[in-house]
């Protein structure tokens, strides 16, 4: 039985210029008695062979009957746990590719394990980045697996200067396939829920789970709308105070922040089941490969010039990277990008707009480099311009009367960090569902990533859908309408940050998933899918979930050449 709070009947929301029902904005709430799934004792490795015991993990790359010469020296074979090193591992240049659509320097990466023992399979997370000495022009390498522990390597040869390369190994392919099979199966993310009636008040703890899960007295909250067989589940408060009385959730500056953590830590724990090894000494961050040539004498060569309008980055070359850095600016190689001069310039590009854009701190530092360049306040009613601020759940817009210029910013729900308020978060299909087709003049941007890397496989993957399913609707009402996605970057945790729940839970691995998820679920769709990872990869700066701005308002200028274009 779904219990309604009594706050929530026949509640009306305005933001934006919108109203929102409560049934549109807010949870079903309820409570289920039922039994608590456990994690198996003995967690399991999948790959495309079948399954493998989680003990059988070091022999993997090992094939029956097959001698790999290289690893026998002077009549002894030695041990290997079979993961790939950053250390033994090497690359060398190889030469120049001329083709139709551009000059390419080709390197070629070997994967060798702990002892220098050739890998026989693929599967390695590598990146790959070459920068002018200068630091005045950088691109990213695009990858090719051979599946034999080799790996092409291509640069676009778009500059003349000595030149630094950088190979780094991300996850060797032991590493991925676990975090793959073992550990995105399951939620990581813990929260506090606040409980408040009158000057009683409770906390509890609260997860994203499936509605397939069992469990014993919690709290459920629903949308299927938004979050489809999954639900955030929280467990029940105390002091008489019931399911309906949750008013914010959060993880910093709580009582149980401590609490969090350990579930956190522990659950990290029994899903690695004593293969920490994979994720420790020259696994635990992303490490440079030092065998190999540190200087090339790059030449210049035919760069793209021919592009195609800025529709979708999808139609980048497939050997090429999207584009390159040359100064402060990113040259796109997928499409005619642009670089808006002023506001001017920007303003009668959206002239008699409505744009709403949704999505997580990212698309924050996007909205309020747009804000700035139209001289309008990015925080209207609120007294604090810091870029960084920790936003509430309450939508925010403004109003550019020279241009007829709405522009609204939605943060995501569900995310980690400071509290929110429960029953004022707004996901993208409320907001998307609500838009009317009466005067269809609007402009939707979406992005999201490093909020979901901690969620299950299968919880995103609803959560996209659900997204797909409510632009599939809004297109209907309001076909034409540019449509944007941005994709989410590389963001490596500093080092103070690097504790196991986080190289497990926060890896750079389920970026690059979550990246390949969304270009394949928004494509064919009508969608301009923004792929951010070279742009912010190839950037001549440590990767972090907040990139300086130079690196943001590129993005900015090339979100608005898809706009605009």
């Amino acid at each position: 039985m779904t219990i309604m709070p009594r706050s929530r009947v026949g509640m009306l929301i305005v933001f934006c210029g919108i109203t929102l029902t409560a049934t549109q904005l807010l949870w079903n709430i309820s409570t289920t008695v039922s039994t608590h799934t456990v994690i198996p004792d003995n967690p399991i490795f999948l790959d495309s062979a079948g399954v493998v015991e989680i003990g059988n993990l070091r022999n993997k790359n090992m094939s029956f009957f097959a001698v790999n010469e290289d690893i026998i020296e002077n009549g002894i074979r030695g041990n290997s746990s079979g993961s790939t090193s950053p250390v033994t591992s090497s690359y060398e240049i190889l030469g120049n590719i001329h083709t139709d659509n551009g000059d390419f320097v080709h390197i070629l990466i070997t994967a060798r394990d702990e002892n220098g023992q050739r890998k026989l399979g693929g599967g390695d997370l590598w990146t790959a980045t070459l920068t002018s000495k200068s630091g005045n022009y950088s691109t990213s390498g695009r990858i090719e697996d051979h599946s034999n522990g080799t790996y092409s390597v291509y640069f676009i040869a778009a500059w003349t200067a000595k030149s630094v390369i950088n190979i780094t190994l991300v996850h060797s392919s032991e590493s991925a396939q676990y975090l793959k099979y073992n550990i995105w199966p399951t939620c990581r993310l813990f929260f506090t829920g606040f409980y408040i009636s009158g000057n009683t008040e409770d906390t509890s703890i609260c997860t994203i789970a499936s509605t397939s899960e069992n469990w014993y007295n919690k709290c459920e909250y629903t949308h299927p709308t938004a979050l489809g067989n999954h639900l955030f589940l929280c467990d029940m408060p105390g002091k008489n105070l019931s399911c309906k009385n949750l008013i914010d959730y959060g993880q910093e500056q709580t009582n149980n922040k401590t609490q969090i953590q350990e579930n956190q830590d522990n659950q990290v724990k029994k899903l690695l089941h004593g293969n920490e090894f994979l994720f420790t000494g020259v696994h635990k961050k992303y490490s440079l490969i030092t065998l190999g040539p540190r200087y090339i004498d790059l030449h210049k060569g035919n760069v793209p010039s021919k592009l195609p309008l800025c529709k979708d980055s999808l139609q980048s070359n497939a050997r090429s990277s999207s584009g390159y850095w040359e100064a402060s600016r990113w040259r796109s190689l997928a499409c005619k990008n642009s670089h808006f001069g002023d506001k001017h310039d920007v303003g009668n590009c959206l002239r008699n707009k409505r744009i709403y854009i949704m999505g997580d701190s990212t698309m924050h530092l996007l909205y309020v480099a747009l804000c700035k360049i139209l001289d309008a306040p990015f925080l209207l009613g609120e007294k604090s311009e810091d870029e960084r601020a920790a936003p509430s759940s309450i939508p925010r817009f403004v109003h550019i009367s020279a241009y007829n210029l709405t522009i609204n910013f939605v943060f995501h729900q569900i995310r980690v960090g400071a509290p929110r308020h429960f029953h004022l978060s707004v996901f993208e299909v409320d907001v998307l569902d609500s838009l009317g087709a009466n005067q269809c003049d609007y402009i939707i941007w979406l992005g999201f990533g490093i909020h979901f890397l901690q969620w299950s496989h299968s919880a995103f993957l609803d959560r996209l859908i659900k997204i797909k399913y409510a632009i599939t609707r809004f297109q209907k009402r309001c076909p034409g309408v540019p449509i944007v996605v941005k994709g989410p970057h590389m963001s490596q945790p500093p080092e103070q940050f690097q504790t196991m729940y986080m190289t497990v839970s926060r890896s750079d691995f389920f970026t690059y998933e979550i990246a390949k998820m969304m270009k394949e679920y928004f494509r064919d769709t009508g969608v301009i899918f923004f792929d951010t990872w070279d742009l912010n990869l190839s950037f001549p700066s440590p990767n972090a979930i907040h990139m300086p701005p130079t690196a943001f308002k590129e993005e900015l200028h090339m979100a608005l050449s898809m706009i605009c274009n």
